[in-house]
């Protein structure tokens, strides 16, 4: 994959931060249980752990997009990795449990701000004829993340203990810091003496906040639940009221409804990820619970997707190179919502051939329509609102990621109700799989839709920004 010579420091440090964000929320995942028993932590405290993280990722992704437009990407950037850096070697140290949770707000505010950054200076750095292979190698940073978290986590928590997992991802970040520092010299202002949305970022804090919680605690508490998502679905129509009378909006929507091109592959992204997000959550069950397999053969059947993602990512940034992004995306759009109807097909006595076709066609769709889905938005967005595109990408992923696990909440409570999932009651833990299987399978269908709408939309709506 060809890269100019002045971008390699560049490409290591963006790479490295994508590589932290999805690394330290599954890598945390699977030393929970060690952490726990350290801390002294309840499941209740176990379960903020992954949660505030997340809040802080959903929150100030839009924000970083837009504070890296106004005071620049790499100012930002690097703001975000050193209080990701800092605050995840003193992860490593704490010995109080509410401090722990507190921190790891803060880590995921940091992962957040360089996360969002760090995509916005690859697409302005890159040249046109060569923004899919930055993309590409950045999507395979990803992919990777995900893949070495829970082996990558558990062996270092194994040999040297899990604060170690701390510390080592901390000085690593730093370490990306320093080359950003001293090797990166690139900045982009386009927005310089603009102002920040404070109040449009409070209500959207807000109204994810609202989304998060009430995501987590539909199933153990089910109108608390529901009373958050309908406080959350009042702050979506109250901010976007806010959002048309300011002049310096968070969340642009005047801009979004003239641009067909970006609103619909936005709508395409959140439908995509909304999806597929939970097949490894109902794989991870299903092989434990249902086929007898341990903790260490479960991961190693799972890391198929995310290998497979991160070795199709270049085959997809070349495609785009010589072939319309619209069509590699449409059929990326298409492989996820084939994987996840043969998921549907799955039974206690099925092989594992069909566990592995169903991971091969999801982590090629995922790859094929995450790639050219982001160059599309970016390109569309205009260099002026890079950072904002950027942001938007990460927030519409996110709270796809939330929608995902707010339906598989309500399958499973519909089929199981509030048992654990265990052998007495896998037949109704298969038939909640196989409803949802089959519900994200149709709702890709809606998200072809959207890609074939925009593909034939996008030469009209070329230039405009979001």
């Amino acid at each position: 994959m060809p890269v100019l010579r002045e971008h390699r420091s560049l490409l290591v440090a963006m790479c490295a931060a994508q590589f932290f964000m999805p690394f330290m929320m599954a890598g945390v995942n699977a030393v929970l249980p060690p952490l726990g028993e350290s801390l002294g932590a309840s499941a209740r405290e176990l379960s903020l752990v992954g949660a505030v993280y997340s809040l802080g990722l959903v929150i100030f992704q839009l924000a970083g997009g837009t504070l890296g437009d106004i005071f620049g990407r790499r100012r930002v950037f690097l703001a975000g990795m050193g209080i990701f850096g800092c605050t995840s070697i003193v992860l490593g140290f704490v010995g109080n449990m509410t401090l722990f949770i507190v921190l790891r707000l803060v880590q995921g505010t940091g992962c957040a701000l360089l996360s969002s950054c760090s995509l916005a200076l690859l697409v302005s750095a890159a040249p046109a004829e060569l923004r899919a292979s930055y993309l590409g190698i950045s999507s395979a940073a990803v992919y990777a993340g995900i893949a070495c978290g829970p082996p990558l986590a558990g062996l270092i928590a194994g040999w040297l203990g899990w604060p170690w997992l701390f510390w080592l991802t901390g000085l690593a970040a730093l370490g990306a810091m320093l080359i950003t520092v001293f090797r990166v010299r690139m900045e982009w202002r386009p927005a310089r003496g603009e102002h920040f949305d404070t109040s449009g970022c409070l209500i959207y804090g807000c109204c994810m906040a609202a989304l998060t919680i009430g995501a987590s605690e539909l199933a153990d508490y089910p109108r608390i639940g529901a009373g958050m998502l309908a406080l959350w679905a009042a702050l979506v129509v109250v901010l976007c009221l806010r959002e048309l009378r300011t002049a310096f909006p968070l969340l642009d929507v005047r801009m979004l409804a003239r641009n067909r091109v970006a609103s619909l592959s936005l709508v395409a992204a959140f439908i995509n990820y909304c999806s597929f997000f939970g097949m490894l959550f109902f794989f991870s069950l299903y092989l434990q619970m249902g086929r007898g397999m341990s903790v260490q053969q479960t991961g190693l059947v799972l890391a198929m997707q995310a290998l497979v993602q991160a070795l199709s990512s270049p085959l997809a940034a070349r495609l785009c190179s010589r072939w319309q992004e619209g069509y590699v995306c449409t059929l990326g759009t298409v492989l996820c919502g084939c994987g996840l109807l043969l998921a549907a097909f799955l039974r206690l006595d099925s092989t594992l051939l069909l566990i592995f076709c169903s991971q091969v066609l999801l982590g090629i769709g995922v790859s094929f329509f995450a790639i050219s889905n982001t160059a599309i938005i970016m390109e569309s967005a205009g260099e002026k609102n890079v950072g904002r595109a950027s942001g938007l990408v990460g927030m519409v992923r996110t709270a796809g990621m939330l929608c995902n696990m707010v339906i598989i909440t309500l399958t499973l409570s519909l089929f199981l109700g509030h048992a654990p999932v265990g052998p007495d009651n896998m037949p109704q833990f298969l038939q909640a799989m196989r409803t949802d299987m089959i519900l994200f399978g149709l709702l890709n269908l809606l998200a072809v839709t959207c890609t074939l709408a925009r593909n034939g939309s996008r030469k009209d709506d070329r230039g405009e920004s979001v």
